[in-house]
């Protein structure tokens, strides 16, 4: 049986978590560049193409919903071993589909495997830790999924490169295996059979309906949510923004890409020591008021008609600074609300995430194609949101507090 995690979080736990749930966003971008290629072998436009990918997300969405409660009835571990199994499956009928619409089908079933990673990683983490400690296991987590969107599109225009698009899908079923393998052999069980709660469709829809009304939350999973919009709007849209926008090739990912992940990489290791510093609550305000500045400014110099490699990478490299700094104390502050249903929470503030991210694909990126502004001023937007919707949760929370019996860990 697997060890179960160290009180005090250790960079290994966090790593062990941030590969059990990085399969959704690696899957969402992975196989963006073989998008051209795809419809030239189906025969339809690339915008056509280009709405597979929602068909992923607004699956994986969806069933994020379902797989937190999942997880409450079955045990963490169950649920995302059925999820990986179903995803590898889906990802060979994937590689062997012959029409967009099959392909569809397919990607349906895999946004249906792929939720359950990090919709039950985020319950796993509130199961084994709490206040600054869970922020700073996110922080980890994200130090480490970083890599996941960023890096995805790099290793599947090489795949498209050298193999054709066929082999990101064989290449995504291998990667969902060695998940499930690793969860079986590695991943300890965070929630004991005593505290499973049933999975009975009337109890479900009452905590369904508790947390969706709940003013607190909801303000924070939203705030959180287009957060994320903002971000992964140049990993939705990647295939246009390095290629139309920036100018370069199938294999020129990485230029943008690379650069991501290193800011990732550095926002996640800030966060907790700049919360520490300023204090979760007002560093979340100073981030997101840094973020529209600064975005206001990247769309400023678009707008002037100045181009090169430093003007197109400054908008999505200081929005994803921003994002990485702000979203492992917002994950862990809106998981406060509900101690006896963290996975219905994750779940739904999963599912604003997810959700946000098929709108990036579906509405967003068709919108501000072509234009670096009309991306930065896009991302400007969402912060401009973030800052308003968290002002109203922060505005909530001592009282929604207080009705749990719970005090406050992130002042």
């Amino acid at each position: 049986m697997p060890t179960p995690f160290a009180r005090t979080p250790r960079i290994r736990d966090a790593a062990a978590l941030g590969f059990t749930s990085s399969l959704g966003p690696f899957s969402a971008n992975g196989i963006t560049p073989g998008f051209h290629a795809m419809s030239e072998d189906f025969g339809v436009s690339f915008v056509a193409v280009q709405q597979s990918l929602t068909a992923y997300i607004v699956t994986y969405a969806l069933f994020s919903l379902a797989a937190g409660s999942l997880s409450d009835s079955w045990g963490r571990r169950p649920t995302i071993i059925a999820g990986m199994l179903l995803f590898a499956a889906a990802s060979v009928g994937a590689a062997l589909s012959d029409t967009l619409w099959t392909l569809l089908c397919w990607r349906f079933l895999q946004g249906v495997g792929a939720a359950v990673g990090q919709v039950v990683t985020q319950a796993i983490v509130r199961d084994s830790w709490s206040g600054t400690q869970a922020a700073a296991v996110n922080g980890m987590i994200a130090f480490f999924f970083a890599a996941s969107p960023a890096l995805s599109p790099v290793v599947g225009g090489w795949i498209v490169l050298h193999a054709g698009w066929h082999a990101v899908f064989l290449f995504l079923m291998c990667y969902a295996l060695a998940i499930a393998l690793f969860v079986y052999w590695r991943l300890p069980e965070t929630l004991p059979a005593a505290e499973r709660v049933s999975f009975a469709p009337r109890a479900l829809c009452t905590n369904y309906a508790h947390g969706l009304t709940h003013g607190a939350f909801m303000a924070g999973v939203l705030a959180h949510g287009v957060l994320f919009m903002g971000g992964i709007l140049y990993s939705a849209g990647a295939a246009d923004y390095v290629i139309k926008v920036m100018g370069l090739d199938v294999d020129g990912f990485g230029w943008l890409s690379i650069p991501l992940v290193f800011v990732s990489f550095a926002g996640a290791w800030w966060s907790v020591p700049l919360a520490r510093r300023l204090r979760p609550k007002r560093m979340l305000r100073v981030v997101a008021l840094a973020i529209i500045v600064s975005c206001l400014s990247c769309a400023a110099v678009c707008a002037s008609g100045r181009t090169g490699l430093i003007v197109f990478l400054a908008a999505p490299l200081l929005y994803s600074l921003g994002m990485a700094l702000m979203r492992p104390v917002m994950m862990a502050m809106n998981l406060d609300y509900f101690p006896k249903n963290r996975g219905m929470a994750a779940a739904i503030q999963q599912f604003f995430v997810s959700g946000s991210f098929g709108f990036s694909a579906a509405i967003l990126v068709p919108v501000v194609m072509g234009s670096a502004e009309a991306y930065a001023l896009a991302s400007a937007c969402c912060a401009a949101a973030v800052f308003v919707l968290w002002a109203v949760s922060m505005r909530l929370r001592p009282q929604a507090l207080h009705k749990i019996g719970a005090a406050e860990t992130m002042r």
